[in-house]
């Protein structure tokens, strides 16, 4: 029997020969015993799954009931923290009250020894500057209320908070408690809420010479806030297991703690990345019901997602719990998969479990894939001369019936019309970039597409350019089916017979709008800002070129205006970035609106702009004047509030203004120009604007040259050490103070008010502070050569800079060793406010410095905010009266109040008292009379070369270190 070979027999006969012995066979198998083991495997991960699921949730829990457990410590020993700190600062007030009553009472009536007490602790801060002092009497009169100095003298005993409680009484009947005991508590107005109470703790200790009570207090929700913050840093460390952690969230959904991404902390939802924004949402959903089990996405952190280029999620399981007495959301939480290894043992003993019953499952497929074979075999070679006579056959046309069905299902679109343009066919992309179906443009003519851009002399030449060369393409404007008008790019070419007629035309289009657009966009970012669509700097420079050439050609003048706004990091950092934007933008419109048509407003970046002002007056007053009008509309415009999503925000701006007609005026020096005048502005006070002064360029001239003058100077050696006494009550010099003073060659003695600055500024004062310190070692290793002058001891100033390195410390150990001088004769100076920056760095460099014998001074004592507290805990050797107090203490009573406190206070703290700015007898006088002895200023000497210092017959006798 001959079977005709064709396209539908050949298939059917290779399917029912090969298929028909191999695929029964060996799918049934397969898919037997693969079911099975399918089954088998799904049946042991459930079993594993269900108990790793409860062995996570038991951790969760076990690790909430932990962190609730620290909570409620913590919150309930608030009132205790607060009680010791209460009794702390108590106990040394009444230290204070009882040395100055020890030291005055035999000297002095009892009324003025009751004024020393009030004024030695009135201005006494504390509690990070909330806590103070107050005194009163045991029959309820106020003696000492800084925070209502009108009311001293006046009787409380009868005040009430808003429960009723007498609060004066409660405070006499705890000063009767024993020392340690007499606690008292009311409710009292906050500092940050007037019209509101809330609850504050008091602590109190008679004073039996004037039967007074002395005690402060504080409120209990501070210090519960102190508390919040120490459980917070305690949570933020706590981990469990390889990726479990504790986070927190605020009652209205607020990240407190995340310690997979610190970022987060302080966000709202809605402010967070979308991913963690829907993990919050969820969170917080839970505990609005009640708290929970919960899983949820989340970025994992471990090496493989480092070093993935976008975030790698991972499914967390969570147990949200809400901690009531301070209205916080604790989650606790871990990656589902960090238990994975007992899924993985589990699904390996399945694996080992099945070897067998995959073994024998391969012989089977082996088997009926070789009886397969075989029979393909056999049953390919007696059909295969039936199908490559066929195959010869088709070859060729199917290989053109492939090329042109390719070539005509292109992404252009594509359609075939007749010699009299009647469209024959059309290709899937054309009914994609058109809008009109095969159905319907089949029949039609290209007319259906115009869109009424073109005139007649267009298509005109176009159909000549197809009679004459055969082809034509170029950009054409269609309509779309939908009624657009889209670009696109058109290529026609004519199909013609051997003797020349045309039979077919063949179209080609593809729409090319995007693209333009695309285009259009690039050129316009190359030179707009983005966000305002002002121009950029690129643009600004090209136009104020074009400026610069116009007005030298006219002759008539110009300005540039420099714009930057006032506080507008404060409202990015406290609004958002988002509204900062927003913020741009409505300025960029209001000047815009302020400038005329022909002028150019640009955005330099950040919140600096730029306008161009031309064609202003040929006269420099007259054109200032325009000038001066257009800022000032600015001013005023910039200043009227801003609507920012609803919320209403004033802002103002700083303007400084250049003009230019000049024949030598570039773009670069017009643009300091007006930096320079809208940073005079500033200092003016901001809201305002100035024009260039060339005295402006000319002081930054100068301040560069000088610093460059102190650079080479440093290395040159001129900067030379000026020394002022320091003298005892005897006038004999005990030392004096080490001051940097600069012979410039050119210039002469330069002040140090003028260099010191600049070179803080700069970072100079490092090079300098240590050129200092070892000058005056060396000078101190001079001395101790001289027995009559080996006690005289040395001060220098340190800056808050030389302080914070980290390596200050054995920079100063380093060069005492190698110039030889006695530590014990260095003092090293220092202000409160470089000591308040970073306390515990400082204390930590002090503590280690005056183990080897180095003393510290405490400099300006008194301009600054002293804490008793952070002075009891400075290893000071000597606090130094400000020389301000010195100057007034002859007809300032207050003044020697002061300087007589500050005494006391020495005393009490077991310190030395030094005072500055001496400049009469009368003052040293009146230093002397309130127990300061030992003083420094013009009376002894002014500062000069050591040779000036009269240390020869004055110095004490040597005595060893």
């Amino acid at each position: 029997m001959r079977l005709s070979a064709n396209e539908t027999t050949m298939p059917r006969l290779h399917l029912i020969g090969t298929l028909g012995l191999v695929l029964i066979v060996t799918l049934a198998m397969a898919g037997f015993f693969s079911w099975q083991n399918i089954q088998e495997q799904r049946a042991s991960l459930g079993r594993v799954e269900a108990a790793v699921s409860q062995e996570q949730k038991a951790r969760l829990t076990a690790e909430m009931q932990s962190a609730t457990d620290y909570l409620e410590f913590v919150r309930q020993r608030t009132a205790s923290v607060l009680r010791r700190s209460a009794v702390e600062q108590v106990d040394m007030a009444m230290q204070m009250a009882q040395a100055i009553h020890a030291r005055e009472s035999g000297k002095r009536p009892a009324q003025e020894v009751q004024r020393l007490i009030v004024e030695a602790l009135r201005p006494m801060r504390f509690f990070d500057g909330r806590g103070y002092f107050f005194i009163d009497d045991m029959q309820g009169r106020f003696v000492l209320l800084p925070t209502g100095p009108e009311f001293e003298g006046r009787n409380g005993i009868d005040n009430q908070d808003d429960t009723g409680h007498y609060i004066m009484r409660g405070l006499i009947e705890a000063a009767r408690k024993p020392q340690g005991e007499g606690f008292s508590s009311y409710r009292w107005y906050r500092p940050d809420a007037p019209k509101q109470m809330a609850e504050k703790l008091a602590y109190v200790r008679r004073f039996e010479p004037y039967d007074w009570l002395i005690g402060t207090g504080d409120y209990l929700y501070e210090w519960e806030n102190r508390q919040q913050q120490e459980a917070l840093g305690r949570l933020r460390s706590l981990r469990f297991g390889a990726s479990g952690h504790i986070g927190l969230l605020s009652s209205d959904g607020r990240s407190l703690l995340s310690p997979s991404n610190a970022a987060l902390e302080g966000l709202l939802p809605r402010q967070m990345p979308s991913h963690a924004r829907k993990a919050l949402e969820t969170l917080q959903a839970t505990a609005q019901a009640g708290g929970g089990f919960v899983e949820y996405d989340w970025p994992r952190t471990d090496a493989t997602a480092a070093a993935a280029s976008e975030p790698v999620m991972g499914r967390k399981t969570a147990l949200v719990s809400t901690y009531a007495p301070w209205g916080w959301v604790l989650v606790t939480s871990m990656f589902n998969d960090e238990l994975r290894p007992m899924m993985d043992a589990e699904r390996q003993a399945h694996e080992q479990g099945s070897t067998e019953r995959r073994v024998r499952l391969a012989l089977v497929l082996l088997a009926a894939l070789a009886l397969g074979v075989a029979g393909s075999f056999a049953f390919s070679h007696w059909s295969r001369h039936l199908f490559l006579r066929y195959h010869r056959e088709l070859q060729n046309a199917q290989a053109n019936l492939r090329i042109a069905a390719i070539a005509f299902e292109s992404q252009e679109g594509i359609f075939v019309t007749d010699e009299h343009h009647t469209i024959l066919r059309v290709n899937s992309a054309f009914t994609e970039i058109t809008g009109f179906s095969a159905t319907e443009a089949i029949g039609a003519t290209p007319a259906m597409l115009r869109s009424g851009k073109h005139g007649p002399e267009f298509y005109a030449a176009m159909y000549e350019s197809i009679r004459t060369s055969g082809a034509w393409s170029g950009e054409v404007w269609n309509r779309h089916k939908s009624g657009a008008i889209f670009l696109e790019w058109l290529t026609i070419t004519a199909v013609q017979t051997e003797d020349g007629k045309v039979t077919h035309y063949v179209s080609t289009l593809t729409d090319i709008t995007q693209r333009k657009a695309a285009e259009d966009e690039i050129r316009h970012l190359a030179f707009y800002d983005p966000l305002t669509r002002l121009p950029n700097r690129r643009l600004l420079l090209d136009r104020l070129h074009q400026a610069l050439l116009t007005s030298r050609r006219t002759r008539r003048q110009g300005a540039l205006m420099f714009i930057d706004l006032d506080n507008f990091k404060l409202i990015n950092d406290t609004m958002g970035h988002d509204k900062g934007d927003m913020l741009l933008q409505q300025v960029a419109q209001r000047l815009v609106a302020t400038v005329r048509q022909g002028d150019t407003v640009a955005r330099l970046g950040g919140d600096e702009f730029v306008v161009v002002l031309e064609n202003l007056s040929p006269q420099s007053h007259e054109a200032a004047k325009q000038a001066e009008v257009v800022a000032e509309k600015a001013l005023l415009s910039l200043a009227q509030p801003c609507l920012l999503a609803g919320i209403e925000v004033k802002n103002s701006c700083s303007i400084g203004v250049v003009l230019f007609t000049d024949d030598n005026a570039n773009a670069d020096d017009l643009m300091k120009h007006a930096d320079l005048a809208m940073y005079q502005a500033k200092e003016a006070g901001r809201n305002t604007l100035r024009f260039f002064d060339p005295e402006m360029h000319a002081a930054v001239v100068k301040r560069v040259a000088l610093e460059k003058d102190l650079r080479k100077g440093l290395r040159e050696g001129q900067l030379v050490l000026y020394y002022q006494a320091q003298v005892d009550a005897l006038d004999r010099v005990l030392g004096a103070e080490a001051l940097v003073r600069w012979h410039h060659p050119q210039l002469g003695m330069i002040s140090p008010g003028d260099f010191i600055p600049l070179a803080e500024d700069s970072g100079l004062i490092l090079p300098l502070g240590q050129w200092v310190l070892n000058a005056a070692c060396e000078q101190l290793a001079r001395w101790a050569q001289v027995p009559a002058h080996a006690a005289l001891t040395l001060a220098v100033n340190v800056s808050g800079r030389q302080m914070h390195q980290p390596d200050f410390v054995a920079q100063v150990l380093e060069t005492l060793e190698r110039t030889g001088a006695n530590p014990r004769r260095l003092k090293l100076e220092l202000t409160e406010s470089l000591l308040l920056d970073n306390q515990e760095d400082a204390i930590t460099k002090m503590t280690a410095l005056k183990a080897y014998g180095v003393g510290f001074s405490l400099d300006d004592f008194g301009t600054g905010y002293s804490s008793l507290a952070y002075l009891r805990r400075l290893p000071l050797s000597q606090l130094k009266i400000d020389g301000s107090f010195v100057h007034d203490l002859v007809n300032e009573p207050r003044a020697t109040a002061i300087v007589r406190t500050i005494v006391t206070l020495a005393d009490s703290l077991g310190l030395q008292v030094i005072a500055e700015g001496v400049e009469t007898p009368e003052q040293r006088d009146c230093l002397a009379r309130n127990g300061c002895h030992t003083c420094q200023g013009y009376l002894f000497g002014r500062p000069g070369p050591v040779e000036a210092l009269n240390i020869y017959d004055t110095a004490p006798a040597a005595t060893p270190a």
